[in-house]
């Protein structure tokens, strides 16, 4: 598959949807400004790209945190609003980089599978030098729905207890909304048009929502018990879409809670790039860990 970047989606003339593409251009370029941002604090802060391997975990919060990234994501300029902020209210922070694949820079781009490995390998470091016996995990957009096959399919559930999805893929993206995620991410737009998209992000089509690995995964169970699960969508996604695939369906004895952050503020109009860096986001994933 050979992904082409020359004919975008253009408000007027090739637009699915004219009137969102042109009323919600300004809150997506935010969040991409956003990120932007993200990516040079990472940069530049060296503290901030540190976990927090010497510092004992709390009596109030005894679990560590693992933050996990999206596609075309890293564990420095996803987490620069969340991180400090967990810390703040005493969370000891973990951010595994994962997927990596043809690019020094930018993961989430390995096979998904072998991405749950390597999240595996990283909650058992975090609980051996730790001494927890579980940890809370929030990820966001891959790393909302890819856990999910550690959590199910690879035996990772007894050691998590919360588990948070900011923007998950939990359901898979359509080929437009990886597009758009692509043209998004510095870097990521040149990755993909290197040449077949599956040699040179294998992730790619695994995404979507018809490969089946997405089926797999949707057969292995949307939740499993012991897990507290928490969705955190936003209804102006302009990449998981539509915004309602981000939700997990509940069970009988599962812990599942679904929240769309325009339920709790109608004039948030933050599309998914933004979601890590939103305060109503945020506010909720505090909210999710201290439950």
């Amino acid at each position: 598959m050979v992904v082409s970047f020359l004919n975008p989606k253009i408000p007027g003339i090739n637009s699915d949807d004219i009137v969102t593409d042109v009323t919600e251009a300004p809150h997506r370029l935010d969040g991409l400004a956003q990120a932007g941002a993200a990516q040079v604090i990472a940069t530049v802060d060296v503290e901030a790209g540190e976990d927090d391997w010497d510092l004992p975990l709390t009596e109030e919060h005894p679990r560590p945190v693992v933050l996990v990234h999206g596609t075309f994501g890293n564990r420095g300029y996803t987490w620069t609003q969340a991180a400090p902020l967990l810390r703040q209210h005493g969370y000891r922070v973990f951010r595994p980089d994962y997927g990596q694949y043809l690019n020094p820079v930018l993961f989430g781009l390995g096979d998904i599978k072998d991405s749950a490995r390597q999240l595996a390998a990283f909650v058992d470091e975090v609980l051996r030098r730790t001494g927890a016996e579980q940890v809370d995990m929030v990820g966001f957009s891959q790393g909302g729905m890819m856990p999910r096959y550690y959590l199910h399919a690879l035996g990772g559930a007894p050691n998590v207890r919360h588990f948070v999805g900011i923007a998950p893929s939990n359901h898979g993206i359509t080929p437009q909304g990886l597009m758009n995620l692509a043209s998004q991410i510095p870097g990521a737009r040149e990755l993909v048009e290197r040449g077949a998209v599956e040699k040179t992000v294998p992730a790619w089509p695994q995404l979507q929502h018809d490969h089946p690995f997405q089926r797999e995964l949707a057969a292995l169970g949307e939740t499993t018990a012991g897990v507290r699960y928490t969705v955190i969508a936003t209804r102006y996604d302009d990449v998981v879409t539509p915004y309602t695939s981000c939700a997990l369906a509940g069970a009988e004895g599962h812990d599942v809670r679904n929240i769309v952050i325009q339920d709790i503020d109608p004039d948030d109009h933050t599309a998914h790039a933004g979601m890590p860096y939103n305060p109503t986001v945020l506010k909720e994933v505090l909210k999710a860990l201290d439950s």
